[in-house]
């Protein structure tokens, strides 16, 4: 796979393309926009001519366009509670930890401190007669996480879900969650994989994070222009992180439907070879290496 992913680098030829993005201007709101061609199925905000996007932005400089506006809600479900690949894998992500060393720092909250169940497991669900040991273990956890876990045990959100306690899910052993001992003395490092340990545990059984998905459509002199957001209505599962409904609002509410584009702006850019694998994307590409054999 490695040699592979090399071999793919060393024969790319990266070619030029330009993108434009676009500042509009509604009644008292401002946002920005990125051209796009709909007629294209891949690649839709590249333009390969440099004359051409030239001639767009002398098009729609200063002119008045149509905006149409579609939202949608949509759902974030949290995910499965953490076996060993997927918490090497977040832990790379957020932290930079190496997999060797979130092994290490697993093992040693099992061993030495008893916090956490046994790590080197491939399954992400717990046994279905776990649901009662889970709500002693919710009311256990300490420090900033203890009200989250007292909100999910007095909502009754801890229930006999097959998402999270399905035994044809468990092979030799079941989801590194905590044990429900109390912390004595941790490292920096093994703090913060134990706490994503008891996020994840708490999380897990909140609803879904709700949101509003809105799709902002420019139109100037027959180019179109795209603006893409969306804003957390119901932060569910993302409460546990410390997201809030307010913390999420990335794009301007605007006033009818006219738009001005008011400046815009070229970039020219290069297209990039497959990117070397991290230690996190390798550990996804192991998980199915199967299917490239």
């Amino acid at each position: 796979m490695i040699v592979n992913r090399e071999e793919e680098r060393n024969s790319f030829v990266s070619k030029s393309y330009w993108t434009i993005r676009g500042t509009f201007e509604s009644g008292k709101s401002e946002y920005t926009g990125k051209w796009f061609n709909p007629d294209l199925k891949s690649d839709k905000d590249r333009i390969w001519d440099e004359n051409q996007a030239n001639d767009i932005v002398k098009k729609c400089l200063g002119k008045t366009g149509t905006v149409s506006e579609t939202t949608k809600p949509g759902i974030q479900k949290c995910g499965p509670l953490y076996d060993l690949t997927s918490l090497q894998r977040e832990a790379n992500n957020r932290f930079g930890f190496s997999a060797k060393t979130t092994l290490s720092i697993a093992q040693a909250l099992y061993e030495r401190h008893k916090l956490t169940s046994y790590p080197r497991t491939d399954s992400r669900a717990l046994p279905e007669d776990y649901v009662g040991t889970v709500k002693k273990t919710l009311a256990t956890m300490e420090g900033n996480l203890e009200k989250f876990a007292a909100k999910a045990l007095e909502n009754g959100w801890v229930k006999k879900d097959p998402r999270i306690f399905n035994n044809s899910k468990i092979s030799d052993h079941f989801a590194i969650i905590p044990t429900g001992n109390k912390i004595k003395s941790l490292s920096e490092a093994e703090m913060k994989i134990y706490t994503m340990i008891c996020q994840r545990f708490i999380a897990v059984f909140y609803p879904p994070a709700e949101y509003l998905n809105t799709t902002r459509i420019t139109e100037i002199e027959g180019e179109k222009f795209l603006t893409e957001g969306k804003i957390l209505k119901f932060p569910g599962f993302k409460e546990v992180y410390g997201k809030s409904s307010d913390d999420e609002a990335n794009i301007a509410p605007i006033q009818g439907e006219k738009a001005l584009g008011k400046e815009f702006e070229i970039s020219a850019e290069k297209t990039n070879p497959p990117p070397r694998y991290t230690e996190s994307s390798l550990l996804s590409m192991m998980e199915n290496a199967g299917k490239l054999v």
